[in-house]
């Protein structure tokens, strides 16, 4: 080999070197950019993480609260059962008094029905009565006249019995 050869075949060993140089420095400034992102985003997700344990403690607090209510209206749906267990029986024992005072109701109905008869046959029996005391009223006027008569006949013939 020439010395001119050695020396061109330096060059290009010189120039690879130069341009892997080159690629190995683009590809640090890539790897950088690339490492700063993910610093970047560590970054950030530290603070979502930190975030959320936030609002994790606030909906721990909220889990607590809402298991508090809950245990209370568990005991008020408890107490509840129990009142709408008690007014189940009353309104059952009211259902009966109902029946019970239905059927007086209808048991007096009936005995008006009969009462109510007995007044319209006894009204027709005052009626039929009516009609013959108006007719003893009115054969005792006539017996009443026919008295006054019958005296006026004894005093007249008194009168001539007593002139003769």
């Amino acid at each position: 080999m020439t010395p001119e050869g050695r020396v061109e075949r330096l060059e290009r060993i010189a120039k690879l070197f130069v341009r892997a140089g080159r690629r190995a420095r683009a590809d640090l400034r890539q790897q950088d950019e690339k490492i700063n992102i993910l610093i970047n985003l560590h970054m950030q997700n530290e603070e979502l993480f930190a975030r959320n344990e936030e609002r994790f403690k606030k909906n721990e607090e909220r889990f607590r609260l809402n298991e508090e209510r809950f245990a209370k209206n568990e005991e008020r749906f408890a107490k509840n059962e129990e009142r709408f267990a008690k007014n189940e029986e009353r309104f059952a024992k009211n259902e009966e008094r109902v029946t019970k005072q239905a059927e007086i109701i209808l048991t007096i109905l009936e005995f008006q029905k009969q009462t109510e008869e007995k007044f319209r046959a006894n009204e027709k029996r005052f009626a039929r009565t009516d009609k013959i005391f108006i007719e003893l009223a009115e054969s005792q006027v006539e017996t009443g006249r026919n008295l006054k008569s019958l005296f006026k006949l004894i005093r007249e013939v008194r009168d001539n019995n007593a002139e003769n």
